[in-house]
């Protein structure tokens, strides 16, 4: 029952990458900011939400390794 605990935390990652890739895919410019501080907010999102779906993938093949066993 080893691979369930990291097969949850792969899910929980892949659900959040997905989650702030939503919330950044969606942020419009606000006039009293510039422009340039919103293209650097949505690159910043973008970044996490990639790694964090890089770890839930990695998490998730070590559970279906591990599962197998």
């Amino acid at each position: 029952m080893t691979w369930a605990a990291t097969a949850a935390f792969g899910l929980l990652s892949v659900g959040t990458g997905a989650f702030i890739y939503v919330l950044v895919a969606n942020l419009e410019s606000q006039p009293e900011y510039p422009e340039l501080m919103t293209d650097l907010l949505r690159l910043l999102g973008i970044a996490i939400a990639v790694v964090a779906l890089g770890i839930g993938l990695v998490f998730l093949v070590a559970a279906g390794y591990a599962y197998t066993w």
